[in-house]
Parts: C-alpha cells; sequence; structure tokens
C-alpha cells in the first residue's frame, strides 16, 4: 500500500512515498505539524476502506435495479410491489447515512439519466415525475435516515426497527407528492388506502429480510466497514 504524503514549505513542494506491506494499515491517520510554523504535512488518504465502501456502493445499486425488476402490482394500483425498497433500505443500514445516502442518489440520478434501474425497466424525467415520483424522493430520505439510526444504536439484531421506519419515512414524500400533482389516482378520499396499507404487509417483510441480511454481516469479514459514515 502507498500512502501519499505531500510536504509544503513554502516554495517547495515535496513528494515521499512510503510502502507500506501490512493490510491492516490504520484507516485514518492525523495531519502531521512540523514544529516549524511555516511548514505543514498534509494526509491523502490511500484508505483501502473507502475503496471497499465504493464497491459496496456499487453493489447496492447494481442489486436494487436488479430488484426493482421483480414486480407485481395490486388490481388497480397503478404503483406495483417491488423488491426495490428493500435495496434502499441496505444502502443506508451497511453503509451508513453519508455512504447510503450517496449509492440512493447514485441510484437516483441512474435513473433520472434515462438508464432503466426502475421497476419494470424505466428510467427517465417522464417516468421520475409521474405517480412513483414521490416514492424515488421517499427513498433518499429513507437510506439517510436509517443510516443514521443503525449509528445511533439500532443495528445488528436490533436494526429491525431502523428499517421499519425507514420504510415507514418513504411513504412521507410520497403521500405529499400524490396529494400536490394530481395523477387521478388514488381515488379521492382514498389516499392512504390506495397508496400505503397495500403496501404495508409487503415492505415490513422486506425490511426483516433485510435485517436478516445486516445481522449476516455483522459476523462477517466487512463488518469494519458496516455504517459510521
Amino acid at each position: 500500500m502507498i500512502n501519499l504524503l505531500v510536504i509544503l514549505d513554502k516554495n517547495q513542494i515535496k513528494w515521499e512515498y512510503h510502502n507500506f506491506i501490512n493490510l491492516y494499515y490504520p484507516r485514518s491517520r492525523k495531519i502531521n505539524k512540523n514544529s516549524n510554523t511555516n511548514s505543514k504535512s498534509i494526509f491523502i488518504p490511500t484508505d483501502r476502506s473507502i475503496l471497499i465502501k465504493l464497491s459496496i456502493s456499487i453493489l447496492l445499486i447494481l442489486l436494487t435495479s436488479i430488484f426493482a425488476q421483480f414486480r407485481f402490482f395490486i388490481p388497480g394500483n397503478p404503483v406495483p410491489i417491488t423488491f426495490q425498497t428493500m435495496g434502499i433500505l441496505l444502502m443506508g443500514g451497511v453503509l451508513g447515512p453519508k455512504w447510503g445516502l450517496s449509492a440512493s442518489t447514485g441510484y437516483i440520478l441512474l435513473g433520472l439519466a434515462g438508464v432503466p434501474v426502475f421497476q419494470g425497466g424505466n428510467g427517465g424525467w417522464d417516468y421520475s415525475l409521474g405517480v412513483t415520483g414521490g416514492y424515488l424522493i421517499g427513498f433518499l430520505l429513507s437510506s439517510f435516515i436509517v443510516g443514521i439510526l443503525v449509528n445511533k444504536g439500532l443495528n445488528g439484531s436490533k436494526s429491525i426497527w431502523a428499517y421499519i421506519i425507514g420504510t415507514l419515512t418513504v411513504y412521507i414524500p410520497a403521500l405529499i407528492w400524490l396529494s400536490v400533482f394530481d395523477f387521478s389516482w388514488p381515488e379521492e378520499g382514498m389516499l392512504l388506502s390506495q397508496g400505503v396499507y397495500p403496501f404495508l404487509i409487503g415492505d415490513m417483510i422486506k425490511a426483516i429480510i433485510a435485517s436478516l441480511f445486516t445481522v449476516g454481516l455483522t459476523y462477517s469479514s466487512f463488518k469494519n466497514y458496516l455504517y459510521k459514515k
């Protein structure tokens, strides 16, 4: 592993390379300050944990795209039940708030760009601004909230509560979206009975599955890279 240290000393820029063999090199290091007030050292991290979290983020985006294709419709309901939400929950539960939000944002941006990552191979602005638009916004909020909750202690076997709260969080912007814009659905006076209740049982099942997966990860070699940021 190569650790790159840049030393700035007035008009001189000096690059020093230090080779490390130990794979368990600390993930972070404090900036070294010289006694000379005119110079300072800036540490440029080459932390492999960043690469691991980036890889996990990409994997979760891919899995969420695949989960979104497993869907079925409730009669008279244009919003399908998919496993897409489970992927979003795992982004926050596995990666934490910052990385989780970054992953879910990356997923949404791919969809907005026209990449067919949403349910049914959909993507683009027309789809995103349609009846499911509020749910997509809820995905961003959910991944961030779940990440915060697991960092606050709702992790491991307790992560089920973080996932349940994260699941319910999705509905907040969804209901606001459906209330503000007229899509001829849900029918008047049936916002909750059509936009929330039909999905609750499936969403609770997905929250349980996500929690079991997270518990499994805590016993794996990746446990040191879970949540935290």
